[in-house]
């Protein structure tokens, strides 16, 4: 008898520790938005910004080139639907990017002589995600899950990121599209860690089936993460945020990263609408 109690009390004991975490991987994607949005600042805080403007320093390494580096500074600025995203940077071949969204169209911006980056190329076939204020995440006041963006959250419940858990949550463009856009969010704090965006391109077909079997699919994956969280005019904000481009394919591997530390927050300013000019 004394042996069936303590296997009961056992078994009572481990389904106390499961339902919890039954329950937490089938919070609905709605209950995670909304957890998120407390992790920002309360809604007054919220509500009294009506733009902002971040600035700080960039370094990019060029992973697959040696890391090679180069620096500069990053500029971003965001109001009603409006969002400008710009780093100028000190390489002669590499002058920096630009994607703005004016409320009506996009522009991704040139990196040297009228030819875009792999970034920009990949931003520019995927522009919706400037228009919706996708990446980026919460750095931008128009940031998509404060209500601009137009694409549907599904759970995709809990996972893994550097051995801590977070909810992963499925971004759908409103009529579809041909990227896979993840985002993360810390289990305790509901903060925003990582974005990811990932397309696969089919293999090309060849003249005859032995040339076609050389060819492989090519597959292109960004990543942003967000950390260093601190708290600027009622809002917490991340301070450090790494961008990384990789894509692989018939022609290697190229892999990019850039590093964003950020230090001017301001709030509320008159900002020049010529920021936001996409132009020819």
């Amino acid at each position: 008898m004394k042996n069936i109690i303590a296997g009961l009390s056992l078994l009572v004991a481990f389904v106390s520790l499961a339902v919890p975490s039954a329950l937490a991987q089938k919070l609905k994607p709605e209950e995670i938005l909304a957890k998120h949005l407390e992790s920002l600042g309360t809604a007054e805080a919220r509500a009294a910004v009506k733009n902002r403007m971040t600035m700080g320093t960039v370094l990019v390494k060029f992973i697959s080139q040696k890391n090679q580096t180069t620096e500069g500074r990053v500029v971003m600025a965001s109001t009603d639907a409006k969002n400008f995203f710009g780093m100028t940077l000190n390489a002669s071949d590499y002058a920096g990017e630009k994607f703005v969204y004016d409320g009506k169209r996009s522009g991704i911006g040139f990196a040297n002589n009228g030819i875009r980056s792999v970034l920009g190329n990949f931003v520019q076939s995927n522009n919706w995600i400037v228009e919706e204020s996708v990446l980026g995440g919460s750095l931008a006041n128009t940031w998509a899950l404060l209500g601009t963006g137009k694409g549907k959250l599904s759970s995709d419940g809990l996972k893994k990121i550097d051995g801590k858990e977070v909810y992963a949550v499925g971004y759908s463009k409103k009529g579809g599209g041909d990227i896979d856009v993840k985002m993360y969010f810390d289990k305790e704090t509901f903060r925003h860690v990582r974005t990811e965006y990932k397309r696969t391109s089919s293999a090309g077909i060849g003249t005859n089936p032995n040339q076609s079997s050389g060819f492989t699919e090519t597959r292109h994956k960004v990543v942003e993460d967000f950390s260093n969280y601190k708290d600027e005019k009622g809002l917490m904000l991340p301070h450090t945020y790494k961008l990384l481009y990789s894509v692989s394919g018939q022609n290697g591997t190229t892999e990019i990263e850039w590093n964003f530390e950020l230090s001017e927050f301001t709030f509320n300013q008159n900002l020049d609408e010529a920021t936001f000019s996409v132009g020819e």
